[in-house]
């Protein structure tokens, strides 16, 4: 067995169980729990594709969450399946990826690679897995074209910003094959129908979505401002800096918390970087810009600004820094001049610094997550069923419910939607105009043709008493007891209040 087989062996080991310990200690959150959800409470393929017509997602993950719920209920095994996907995607980065041992393990167990993209249950490790396995073609990118399409058509159809990366590296293949005069080689055509086909089921699923509910509000934001969502974007994915003075450091960045000023200036100056780091071709600097173009029109278009989206920027340099090594080196004003100032000596340090930075917050981020709950959910479920109110109907108001199915492995009564549910409507109007007055009032009409008690379990606070023996009477219908409050967990705003609920008799009043 080679020195490199040795390594192989040892790090996905590692990798892969330290990630099933890290599943056993993360607690779902929103999205993930809303996704496991539309698959575990859809009763067909059919009912599947309805209820995602506002997700704005392609489907392929939602196809293989279908999958699983056929066979159990309970959401640790979707977090398994993305643990075994995201360890694909190191077992073939440690494998094919043309760098060094250091660079690799650095990678591997950095920010996004650990944590971000690992621990919590999305789509990203996916469309990562068919990028990285496009990157593995590249070097006989010439006979392999078709599966080289192959790869990024699928990577477009896991997530609509891996179409944005996966049409820049399709792209600069095609330039290659304008500038070699082998556009109309009969062999590539297959290829782009591959590649075609893909973009064409990613814009019929897409276009299909409803997403009025999202874009419309987004719409009316000043132009300069829709600008400055995304703009910072590439500092953040570089540069991910979570701010550890507080327990809420998720999708935070320290350096922007600390100065924004000063980061809006190292914002700017970093969109020079691929300049020095791809100074040796062309063509990958061709790639790196064009995918970032594309990422700031996605991030202009739906000012989305999670750290899961600024990591896509990250992505792009790591697959630039692959493919380079499959260019040739050309001469050009650009090289020059960098060697003329010797600012080609920085390449490596900057490369290493931004990988060493990565690791240090994979590391702290793991550990937050393994020491403090990320979402309070799991911990208020196993209060309530270790409790005499576990024989209780459990009321909430809408999307703050969403966790508890997923948890309990049943629907849940949702007040906004005056039914039992699951997985969130996001474009409920009635999740955005909750207040405590408007919850008492859902609340208070549930209770009149409902039962006697119930226990209200939300985001959404009924009263400011937390005396928990005292009964207090909010209207002249129902009253509550305050019971407990979960606070300590990473994601912010979804502290979870309890309280029991009973109709006032008019032996009491």
């Amino acid at each position: 067995m080679t020195k490199d087989t040795k390594y192989l062996i040892l790090l996905i080991l590692l990798y892969f169980t330290v990630s099933l310990i890290g599943i056993l200690h993360h607690e779902l959150w929103l999205d993930e729990a809303h996704h496991w959800l539309l698959a575990r409470d859809s009763n067909s393929i059919s009912e599947l594709i309805q209820n995602t017509r506002i997700e704005g997602h392609p489907l392929l993950w939602s196809f293989m969450l279908y999958g699983i719920t056929r066979f159990t209920s309970d959401p640790f095994w979707m977090q398994f399946l993305h643990i075994l996907i995201s360890s694909s995607v190191v077992f073939l980065f440690l494998r094919k990826a043309p760098f060094n041992w250091v660079f690799k393990t650095f990678f591997i167990f950095g920010y996004f690679m650990f944590f971000e993209y690992n621990l919590i249950s999305r789509n990203y490790s996916l469309g990562i897995l068919f990028l990285f396995l496009a990157c593995t073609t590249f070097k006989n990118r010439e006979t392999k074209f078709t599966l080289l399409c192959l790869y990024l058509a699928i990577a477009s159809n896991t997530h609509l910003m891996f179409s944005v990366i996966a049409f820049g590296l399709f792209l600069t293949v095609l330039v290659e094959q304008i500038q070699n005069k082998q556009f109309f080689k009969t062999s590539y055509i297959t290829g782009y129908f591959i590649f075609g086909l893909g973009l064409l089921l990613i814009y019929i699923q897409i276009h299909s979505t409803n997403s009025a509910w999202l874009l419309d509000p987004i719409s009316k934001l000043p132009f300069q401002e829709r600008i400055v969502g995304g703009f910072v974007s590439f500092f953040k994915g570089i540069v991910t800096i979570p701010d550890f003075r507080t327990i809420h450091f998720w999708n935070s960045n320290l350096l922007v918390n600390l100065c924004k000023p000063i980061t809006s200036i190292f914002a700017v100056l970093i969109y020079f970087l691929p300049l020095l780091l791809f100074f040796k071709n062309k063509k990958t600097l061709f790639f790196v810009y064009v995918a970032l173009i594309g990422t700031q029109i996605f991030f202009f278009i739906t000012q989305r600004a999670a750290t899961r989206f600024h990591g896509m920027t990250y992505i792009i340099i790591i697959v630039a820094l692959w493919i380079e090594h499959y260019y040739t080196a050309e001469d050009s004003k650009l090289k020059a001049f960098l060697n003329s100032l010797k600012l080609t000596l920085l390449v490596k340090p900057i490369i290493y610094t931004i990988l060493i930075l990565q690791f240090c917050s994979g590391m702290y981020a793991y550990t937050m997550d393994y020491n403090f709950a990320f979402s309070s959910a799991k911990e208020t479920i196993s209060y309530i069923e270790k409790s005499d109110f576990k024989k209780i109907e459990i009321i909430t108001v809408t999307c703050d419910g969403t966790l508890l199915s997923a948890y309990l492995e049943k629907k849940i009564y949702f007040l906004c939607d005056g039914s039992l549910q699951s997985f969130c409507h996001w474009d409920s109007g009635c999740a955005g105009n909750v207040n405590q007055k408007k919850s008492i009032e859902m609340l208070t009409d549930y209770m009149n043709s409902q039962n006697n008690k119930v226990l209200f379990v939300s985001y959404y606070s009924l009263t400011n008493d937390r005396n928990t023996s005292n009964w207090k009477n909010i209207n002249s219908k129902i009253k509550v007891r305050f019971v407990k409050k979960f606070d300590a967990n990473i994601v912010d705003k979804t502290n979870y209040y309890l309280f029991e609920v009973s109709k006032i008799t008019a032996d009491v009043q």
